[in-house]
This record gives structure tokens, sequence and C-alpha cells, in this order.
């Protein structure tokens, strides 16, 4: 390439030298001038044969780069794709902390405020035995999918499933503090509650002729939490008393119960009507224990219709539609009622 790009600088220069031999020309300036040319092109030439080698040398480099490039951008795919799998066996809350190098993965714990939450499918093992194995695996996956999704919408750490219960908390590694904490603990009892109940609906379709009907129990005080285990194996929990008295309650507690300490109730009693119910003992605990059952949150006591139909009654009332002068015309109407019924039993 380069020797046809200067074949006609070489031409003259060839030229040149005929005149030189041939002619009067002022042979001394000429032959400077010539020299100086040829200089100056063999210079030149010089300069394009390594700017060629360079040439080649960036496309070796780029190509070098671009296969580079691909290899990163293959290790960042199949990152992502293992970064993806390994979330699924940690909370979000641990998975962000670790992965945004919040929070150092090691041995280690502290002492912190916890809302410490557990349930159970009540009669689990005699449901399993009427069970074939692909119906059971994909009831209970579906039940602890569907507790699943609602512990994360109410910001829950979910620390483990033991089989059918579920085990979680509120106050780290993220805290809105205690009050909030535990409020948010009893609402997402409350709504699993609800789940499960509809999706029973679903569960008939599967093959399961048996309801799920699970309990809750809620306690709330300081545990100790944090990554316990081996440095080549952790396991990120909550241990303690506290933790014990939330699974001891979840025992206690009846079918469709969420049954809550004393400790719980203190936090959460401006949102929600908390009943009392038996003291229990505790094994770690001096005292006997207080137990509340959550029957419903003070907004919907408040709001929610209320419906009666039998044989002598008909009666709908839905607080969300009455006027004030109908308010008081139904107070009214109500104690009367009352009167009257409390006659009829007499008689």
């Amino acid at each position: 390439m380069s020797n046809d790009l200067f074949a006609t600088e070489k031409q003259i220069l060839e030229q040149a030298e005929q005149h030189l031999q041939t002619e009067d020309l002022a042979p001394e300036a000429f032959s400077a001038l010539l020299k100086g040319y040829a200089k100056l092109l063999k210079r030149t030439r010089r300069l394009i044969k390594m700017s060629d080698r360079s040439e080649a040398e960036i496309r070796r480099l780029s190509d070098e780069q671009s296969l580079l490039n691909a290899t990163l951008s293959d290790q960042n795919e199949k990152l992502e794709s293992l970064s993806v799998k390994l979330s699924k066996y940690l909370s979000p809350q641990v998975y962000e902390s670790i992965f945004s190098g919040k929070a150092e993965v090691r041995v280690g714990a502290d002492r912190k405020f916890l809302t410490v939450f557990f349930s159970d499918i009540a009669s689990f093992t005699e449901i399993t035995d009427q069970l074939e194995p692909e119906i059971l695996t994909r009831s209970l996956n579906a039940y602890l999918n569907e507790m699943a999704q609602v512990a994360i919408s109410h910001g829950a750490t979910i620390d483990k499933y033991i089989g059918d219960a579920v085990m979680a908390f509120f106050g780290d590694p993220e805290t809105d503090g205690p009050q909030q904490d535990a409020t948010r603990c009893v609402a997402m009892a409350m709504e699993m509650q609800s789940k499960t109940d509809h999706l029973n609906v679903t569960l008939r379709t599967m093959g399961v002729s048996r309801p799920f009907r699970i309990r809750c129990g809620i306690n709330s005080g300081i545990c100790t939490v944090g990554n316990f285990g081996s440095e080549n194996r952790l396991d990120y929990t909550a241990i303690g008393n506290h933790v014990n008295l939330a699974s001891r309650l979840e025992s206690a507690a009846k079918l469709g119960e969420v049954l809550i300490s004393e400790e719980t109730m203190l936090l959460v009693q401006d949102h929600f009507n908390c009943v009392p119910k038996e003291v229990i003992q505790v094994k770690g605990f001096a005292r006997p224990i207080q137990t509340y059952v959550v029957q419903e949150s003070i907004e919907q006591d408040h709001t929610r219709a209320l419906a009666l139909h039998a044989p002598g009654v008909d009666l709908e009332i839905d607080p969300g539609q009455l006027s004030p002068e109908v308010s008081a015309a139904l107070q009214d109407l109500l104690r009367q009622a009352r009167h009257l019924v409390a006659n009829s039993t007499e008689n």
C-alpha cells in the first residue's frame, strides 16, 4: 500500500536525477534539494510502515477487547442469574444488606428489639397422610408462596420454613421502631388468616379435601439476631427466650387465632382489638404469661358492615352509608330492640 502511495514522488526523484546528469541546472543546489526530498520521502515511508504496524496492533487489541467484553458480559449474565437464584434463599432485606455491602458476611450477632412471628397448619400431619406426594408438594408450595407474598408485602424478614411452619420477624435488618414493627406483624398475621381461607378454594381444585387452618403466635422483646454457624456455613436467624415464647404462643393458639403476648398487645392496642385469654407458663419465664387474641383492627371494627338474616329478624347495617340523622334514629331503634328482645326472652 505504501509503495503505491509514493509512486509519483519516486518518479519525480528519478526524473530529477536524469536532469542532473544531462542538463546544466545549478547542480549543487538541485542536488541538495534532491537529497533533502529523498530523506523526507524515506522518513515518510518509514512512518507509514510504523503506522501500518500500529494499525494492525490496534486491530489486534480491539479484537482482544471485544472478546474480553463478550466474556465479561457472559460472566455478568451468569452472576446475575446466580444472584437471582441465591435471592430465593434469603429474605429481601437480608439479600439487599449483603449484596449492597451494608452487612458483613461473618459470624456475629447483636441484641435487638424484635417482634417475632410463628405460624403452622393445624393437624398438618393428618392432612398429609391423606394426600399423594405430588398433591402435597403442590399444595404446600402454594400455601407457602401465598404466605411469603403477604410477609414480604408487610416488610417481614422471613427467617425460615420448617415444614408447614413459618418463622418471621420485624426489627432487623430494617426497623420502623418497636410499635410500627409490631403493628405490621399483627396486620401480616391477620392477612395470612384471610389469605388461607381464600386459598382453600384453590386447594380443593388441587385435590385437598380438608381445608388448611392456621394458628399464629407473636411476641415482642429483646432477642439475639445475626449470623450463627461457622465460617463456611452461616444461618441468619434470631434466638432467645422471646423467640421461644412466640413459638409457644403459636402452639397454644386455636384454629384461626392470632395469639399474642402482653408485650405485643401493649404495642398494638391502638390499632387492634385484643381480647384477654388464658395465662400460660413458659419455660425460661419466671412469671406466667398473659395471652391475648387479636380479633380485628379497630379501623375495621368501626367501619365493617353487619348483617343478620334469620326467622324473626332481617337486619343489615353499613356504617359507611349512614347519615347523622339515620345513625341517631338507628341507635334509638336498637335500644328499643334490645328491650324487646329481653322481654321476649323472659316470657
